[in-house]
């Protein structure tokens, strides 16, 4: 018979198992996302976007007119991934939240944003329908 010791020592060890999963950035528990981010602004307007996370900050980017930014990651053990992002252009300054593991983790394995002047635009498939749908800009702030 196994001792109280014996499941104790069981249930440390696969408590630490989890732990070390759940934390490290190479593994992913679920499948990784991919999300796009497309510069629709007009030609010659330039996008200078800036994404970040509590863990992550992906530093600037420039993408002209027409081109796309990618960002691959995996959401965390709890699914409280966020990532916002502050963009730029002649000028105006926005930011949004371009991923939230509370509205975004059950359709976005790979999703697709385009930028705008009136605000951002994800497109997605829910199952093998592609769906389309656009957020307000969150001008509350801006990320330096």
């Amino acid at each position: 018979m196994i001792s109280f010791t014996s499941h104790f020592a069981l249930l440390i060890l696969l408590s630490l198992l989890l732990l070390i999963i759940a934390t490290c950035d190479a593994g992913c528990l679920w499948k990784p996302t991919r999300l796009n981010i497309n510069n629709d602004l007009g030609p010659g307007l330039d996008l200078t976007i800036h994404c970040k996370s509590k863990n992550d900050d992906l530093g600037h980017h420039v993408v002209p007119f027409g081109g796309e930014y990618t960002i691959d990651f995996c959401s965390n053990f709890w699914r409280s991934t966020l990532f916002f992002c502050g963009v730029s252009w002649s000028g105006k300054f926005h930011w949004f939240d371009v991923y939230d593991a509370s509205r975004d983790s059950s359709r976005c394995g790979n999703c697709n944003w385009t930028i705008h002047a009136t605000g951002p635009c994800m497109d997605y498939y829910n199952y093998y329908i592609k769906e389309f749908v656009c957020y307000p800009w969150n001008d509350k702030a801006y990320l330096q």
